[in-house]
């Protein structure tokens, strides 16, 4: 039987002290709670079940299927690899027009994906944020600054390009769409709002040359590619195609 124990704290205050009230006492006690002393409300759990079913249909819904156990790791990972690749594609088919590169969050994938079925549950375990998917258009410089960045602790996630990276240091950028990454010129990157919000201390994406919110998403982004890939009759492969060699 599981228990949650929940914590109750009672504070004592006191008016008669310059500066208004502070803090005189504290006392808590801890509730056990369990389904013997508080029982399941049978008339709550009809009026859910149209929801409960309706959300296991949904959790259940087979997308596509693996060949293999598909999993994240250093820069070029299989995981990471499908993940920005879908990314951009899915971005890119939101947008309008092509996109140069994707940029995934390493700390934001929070699961693998396993051999066999991968359902819509599969894409929110990997992906059970609602961050929103954010096009950046950024200076060559800008996009140095974020490869170098993530290449430091081997978090780099990327689509789009291939590049070689020595001593936590990203070089020999060339885009998949032939272009070269130069600093004077413009680039434009399909991100989640954390990252070009300044989380993982990326403040200096803070002051793009543009940034679009597209109410999309990046885990419904996914879902709808792998959705796509099912269709396809095809299943998945998990693969490392080397885009970054590490030196």
């Amino acid at each position: 039987m599981k228990q949650l124990l929940v914590l109750i704290t009672l504070a004592g205050l006191s008016a008669c002290q310059p500066g208004g009230y502070h803090l005189t006492s504290r006392t808590a006690r801890r509730i056990g709670i369990d389904s013997a002393s508080a029982p399941a409300d049978s008339s709550v759990a009809r009026f859910l079940l149209p929801y409960r079913q309706g959300l296991d249909r949904s959790m259940n819904e087979v997308l596509t299927r693996s060949t293999g156990r598909i999993e994240k790791g250093p820069p070029g990972a299989p995981l990471n690899n499908l993940l920005t690749d879908a990314l951009l594609q899915q971005a890119s088919l939101r947008y309008g027009k092509p996109i140069d590169c994707s940029h995934l969050n390493y700390g934001g994938i929070r699961n693998n994906l396993p051999e066999g079925n991968i359902t819509t549950g599969s894409i929110f375990e990997v992906m059970p944020f609602d961050n929103q998917l954010v096009i950046m258009t950024v200076t060559g410089t800008m996009l140095q600054q974020l490869l170098d960045h993530f290449a430091k602790g081997d978090k780099l996630v990327m689509g789009g390009l291939r590049a070689r990276i020595r001593g936590g240091q990203v070089h020999d950028v060339a885009f998949t769409n032939g272009r070269t990454l130069q600093p004077n010129e413009t680039y434009t990157v399909a991100m989640s709002d954390y990252v070009a919000d300044g989380g993982d201390n990326t403040g200096f994406l803070r002051n793009p040359v543009r940034r679009e919110t597209l109410t999309y998403l990046i885990r419904d982004t996914l879902i709808d590619y792998f959705r796509q890939q099912g269709k396809s009759g095809q299943p998945i492969t998990p693969t490392s195609d080397g885009r970054f060699t590490v030196e």
